[in-house]
């Protein structure tokens, strides 16, 4: 059984990380990343890179914003050719439609990317490859149980 004490202290500190994560990566990253779109914009063009094609419920999900915020959103990145609009895999309904990041898109992502690697790399460049390798192995348990798979496979 684990200690509640340190598990709260546990689930604290990853709220805070990512919370401050967040905010450092953001004051950080060189702003010409930032000139043709959003944050709010490159946060949902990440998240239908991890997540793939993706109705705009559900982004609205993930973003935790009303519908009309993405719709907004979706426009835009629709107008500059970022994403597009695919036809829903389950036929039987032809009115729904997903939402998928296009290589323009994914181009704009990958300057992001690298801008934070480069933001964070000077941050955390002095730890060492044991500390380095137990966040990794961390991040792939709690990635897993996310997903409610089994941390071992």
């Amino acid at each position: 059984m684990l200690n509640e004490q340190k598990l709260c202290q546990a689930i604290n500190l990853f709220v805070e990380v990512l919370l401050e994560g967040t905010e450092f990566v953001h004051r950080e990253i060189n702003q010409d990343v930032f000139k043709h779109i959003s944050r709010e914009q490159a946060d949902l063009l990440k998240i239908l890179k991890v997540k793939g094609p993706t109705s705009p419920g559900s982004l609205a999900m993930y973003q935790n914003v009303h519908k009309s915020a993405i719709s907004n959103r979706l426009k835009k990145l629709l107008d500059k050719g970022l994403v597009e609009w695919d036809d829903c895999p389950a036929k039987s309904d032809k009115r729904s439609k997903l939402i998928n990041i296009t290589t323009s898109g994914e181009t704009i992502l990958e300057e992001l990317d690298s801008a934070i690697f480069n933001a964070l790399k000077g941050l955390i460049d002095d730890i060492d490859e044991e500390h380095l390798n137990s966040i990794i192995e961390i991040f792939t348990i709690l990635k897993s149980k996310f997903k409610g798979g089994d941390p071992a496979e």
